[in-house]
């Protein structure tokens, strides 16, 4: 008898397992796609703005303000050539004073809803005299900026990509306290103007502002808190006023032309 056809090996019928991971396999591109553009949709907008918000803010975080020209020019002609010189960077205010806003906490304060400050004549306060990075005695890390003489903001800032803020922890005007040492240059009519403010590198909680009052050169310094508010004070004072007397005694001795 002739030998019979050998057997045909049948692949096993797939279990119920099998194919739904081979349909799986099919459609999870697509599933992945569709879970991708919606979470796009509902969350996209709001991811940018807050990736905005944190950019404008680490901008001011390490600011560094120019300290070759001064941030506040009160001489008229000084003034002027300021804002001949950098348009746009400068502007007159309506005591004729070149006075510097600076861009980016500009932009910040935008959008975080910070107003201008009120009740300060000439719009001085527009001048920014410090926008940087400063950290509490106990290292809380925190946005401070000065505007004007002694108009102080500070910002809790924001973590990325979670958390609140930034948020205004403090903003006022601070007591300088120290026009008696101010008040020695009442008779004199040197020139006035204001720097960029310095950070303290190997302080953290500290920076200064260099500064001319009526032809006398001196430093305020400003120091962050753990309660986060920032005291000021004019360093030296004695000198500033032995300064200022010296300046008075030679306008005294110098004839009259």
């Amino acid at each position: 008898m002739p030998a019979s056809p050998p057997a045909l090996d049948y692949a096993p019928y797939p279990t119920a397992r099998r194919r739904w991971m081979r349909r799986l396999r099919r459609v999870w591109p697509v599933a992945l796609l569709l879970i991708v553009a919606s979470l796009s949709i509902a969350y996209g907008p709001g991811v940018w703005r807050r990736w905005q918000v944190i950019k404008l803010q680490e901008a001011c975080m390490t600011a560094e303000l120019p300290t070759d020209r001064p941030m506040w020019e009160w001489e008229p002609v000084a003034a002027k050539a300021l804002v001949a010189a950098r348009p746009g960077e400068y502007e007159l205010n309506s005591d004729g004073f070149a006075v510097r806003t600076d861009s980016r906490w500009a932009a910040l304060a935008s959008v975080l809803g910070v107003r201008a400050w009120v009740d300060v004549p000439s719009g001085s306060a527009r001048v920014t005299l410090f926008c940087h990075e400063r950290h509490t005695p106990e290292g809380r890390r925190r946005l401070v900026v000065l505007e004007g003489w002694f108009n102080i903001t500070v910002i809790d800032p924001a973590d990325w990509p979670m958390g609140d803020g930034p948020r205004v922890i403090c903003r006022e005007e601070i007591d300088w306290g120290d026009g008696k040492a101010l008040s020695a240059t009442n008779v004199l009519s040197g020139s006035t103007r204001f720097s960029a403010g310095v950070p303290d590198p190997t302080d953290a909680c500290r920076f200064t502002v260099p500064f001319v009052f009526t032809g006398i050169p001196g430093t305020w310094e400003f120091r962050l808190g753990n309660d986060d508010r920032v005291t000021m004070r004019l360093l030296d004072p004695e000198g500033f006023i032995a300064r200022a007397n010296a300046a008075k005694a030679r306008a005294v001795t110098q004839p009259t032309p």
